[in-house]
C-alpha cells in the first residue's frame, strides 16, 4: 500500500510530467578560463537552473532548465556579469 502511494505521489509531481530543455546561449566577451568560471557561477545561481556549462572555445553556454523557464533570466544573469548573452537555440533534453 505504501509503495502504491509513493508511486502515485511521484506521478503527480511536476518533475514526472514536465520535461527539461537545453538552452544554448551565445556569450560575447569571454577571453580566458576565469570568464568561463564567472559565467558558470552566474548561471548556476539563477533559480531554476538545473545545470550550466560554458565553453571558451565555442563562446557558448549550455544550460538545462525546466520546460516553461523564463529565458530572460538566463540572459540577465549573463549580462549582469559584464558579458553579453543571447539565445542561440532551445531544444528538448535528450
Amino acid at each position: 500500500m505504501r509503495s502504491l502511494l509513493l508511486v502515485l505521489l511521484l506521478l503527480c509531481t511536476p518533475f514526472a510530467w514536465a520535461g527539461n530543455q537545453v538552452v544554448t546561449l551565445d556569450v560575447k566577451g569571454m577571453t580566458c578560463p576565469l570568464c568561463v568560471t564567472v559565467i558558470n557561477k552566474a548561471l548556476r545561481k539563477t533559480e531554476g537552473v538545473i545545470k550550466a556549462k560554458s565553453s571558451l572555445k565555442t563562446q557558448q553556454a549550455r544550460v538545462i532548465v525546466p520546460e516553461g523557464f523564463d529565458m530572460d533570466a538566463l540572459i540577465k544573469a549573463v549580462d549582469e556579469t559584464g558579458y553579453k548573452g543571447s539565445i542561440n537555440k532551445i531544444e528538448p533534453e535528450a
